[in-house]
């Protein structure tokens, strides 16, 4: 627009001087004519001299104007065709909001094509169409609240299609003024941003759908950078892991790892960050100490094929490789058990036979006595082996009964204080008084406890305390067994209870085993605590009362 008015101004300008030269000229010329041949006094000859001067000057402005007026038509027909092919609503109103010019798009859209609309409103146009009548309404108003703002503004307008569709325009509405502040009429653009509209729907939804995925998934969910620094967490990892996420977020994934199972850690995240989803096992620090052990999958970002980051989804089995062990101690006693009932009773019958035989030839023979007596201990030592391996075979036919178990603890210590007197061991009890009794078959508590104190004994060295205590804790009774001796290695302690595992140099492993057996039969627990150099901690939990399935 402002080309076509600097143009306009050139062209006025040329014509001005063109007109000027050529009167200076005529003038000139047409007097100098005159006076020389004396006709200078002559009216007609002026008159006709003027009349030619003016008639030459009109066809020659005629002609220039013509040659401008036609470029200026030549402009406005380029800039009709333009707004013509534009993909756009393009609209332009009087200041009293009468159509003035429209290009094809919003004829179509208005389904006003062939209706003479110059000079009319909105809300004159609606009644040459039904079915967007109230949109053409709709637009009036919307002018209005331009000359009330008395400036440009940008808005959404719907527009419903026949089709039960609807169009969404992203519309410009600029209000002209004159120099004066007058109104001068209003320019109406809207492009139709449906498309777009309805992909940033899409976005949204899915953002929804990732989010609520993300946030509800039961499984512990976390997006780690190409460097591996956590850049969001879902709730259930916050439960995992004790944190809150203002707490981890930020920090390296690595720095909850426990110090063992880095290596494995920092490997695998290397493989993820090839682009390669891995699935490994591995254990990180809870907020309260405790390690949490985690099936964790590692699960690459890719978007627009390049790799952002990585997700890591865990799911806690702690509790399921505790199962898995306990299973796994359960198989090795099962396989014990079966080995027991199908060859203790086979050891048993010849072991008697070569103890009396051995018992025969010590009457008769008054020679190699000490020979006699290490034989006849190494049998009996067997047959208590055979005897431990009769406790893990087919069920036994027990008799379960209300027993006060601090006379059962006193009966065992009286039976191995003198052990603990060889090796100046002190054995001190701290027992709570007016306990409830335990239902359990006397003779294999006795076991238990008999196996666990000597044990402590044994760990114990000479001069060294063990402390036996007993207290309930609500519907159980809690006895511990604490000593301070050398202590078991904690790499060790899992493996404690398993058949023929031992610690000890003549140990066989049948007696802890037997324990745990006697122990999970009568419905309780047994912990095991140790810390090398400074003594272990066993504690038996026993139900109070309570009726078995035998």
């Amino acid at each position: 627009m402002k080309r076509k008015i600097r143009s306009s101004k050139t062209v006025s300008l040329k014509i001005a001087l063109i007109y000027i030269v050529i009167s200076l000229i005529w003038i000139f010329l047409t007097d100098g004519l005159l006076d020389k041949f004396g006709l200078m006094n002559n009216v007609w000859i002026n008159i006709g001299k003027g009349s030619l001067f003016v008639i030459a000057n009109a066809f020659l402005l005629y002609r220039l104007i013509l040659k401008n007026f036609k470029g200026i038509e030549d402009s406005e027909h380029q800039l009709h065709t333009l707004i013509d092919a534009m993909p756009d609503f393009v609209n332009f109103k009087d200041k009293h909001g009468r159509w003035i010019k429209a290009n094809k798009f919003a004829l179509e859209l208005f389904d006003i094509k062939g209706v003479p609309f110059k000079g009319k409103k909105d809300s004159e146009l609606a009644n040459y169409t039904d079915f967007y009548r109230e949109a053409l309404l709709y637009c009036e108003e919307s002018d209005k609240e331009v000359w009330i703002e008395n400036k440009m503004i940008r808005c959404e307008e719907i527009i419903p299609q026949p089709d039960g569709e609807e169009k969404i325009f992203d519309t410009i509405k600029v209000p002209l003024f004159h120099s004066n502040g007058e109104r001068k009429g209003l320019v109406v653009i809207g492009r139709d941003i449906t498309d777009r509209k309805k992909v940033e729907k899409r976005l949204a939804e899915n953002e929804q759908l990732y989010r609520s995925l993300f946030e509800n998934n039961a499984d512990a969910v976390c997006t780690l950078d190409l460097y591996g620094y956590v850049q969001s967490m879902n709730e259930a990892a916050e439960r995992l892991i004790g944190f809150d996420k203002d707490e981890v977020i930020g920090k390296a994934f690595r720095d909850f790892v426990v110090k063992e199972d880095l290596n494995k850690v920092l490997s695998h995240f290397k493989q993820a960050i090839q682009a390669e989803s891995l699935t490994t096992e591995l254990r990180i620090i809870h907020k309260e100490g405790h390690y949490v052990t985690l099936s964790v999958k590692d699960v690459p970002i890719i978007i627009n094929n390049k790799l952002e980051g990585i997700f890591v989804i865990a799911r806690d089995i702690t509790d399921l490789k505790k199962n898995e062990e306990v299973i796994r101690k359960s198989d090795k006693l099962s396989v014990v058990g079966e080995l027991a009932s199908a060859v203790a009773h086979e050891i048993r019958n010849p072991l008697t036979s070569l103890k009396g035989f051995l018992q025969l030839f010590q009457a008769e023979s008054s020679e190699n006595k000490r020979y006699f007596e290490i034989m006849l201990s190494e049998i009996d030592r067997i047959n208590f082996i055979v005897s431990e391996f009769m406790v893990l075979s087919k069920p036994q036919a027990v008799s379960y009964q209300e027993k006060n178990i601090n006379l059962l603890l006193m009966d065992v210590i009286t039976l191995l204080k003198t052990i603990a007197i060889v090796k100046s061991i002190d054995i001190s009890t701290e027992f709570e008084t007016d306990l409830p009794h335990i239902k359990c078959e006397e003779n294999q508590i006795k076991q238990v406890f008999i196996n666990l104190l000597k044990n402590a004994i044994e760990a114990v060295p000479h001069g060294g305390k063990i402390d036996v205590k007993v207290k309930l804790l609500e519907d159980q009774i809690l006895v511990s067994f604490c000593d301070n001796g050398c202590g078991i290695p904690k790499k060790l302690i899992k493996k404690l209870g398993e058949p023929f595992y031992t610690t000890k140099e003549k140990g066989t492993g049948l007696g802890l085993m037997v324990s745990y057996k006697i122990v999970e039969e009568h419905q309780g627990n047994i912990e095991i605590m140790s810390e090398e150099n400074k003594g272990t901690v066993v504690e038996v939990t026993l139900p109070v009362g309570g009726e078995f399935n035998l």
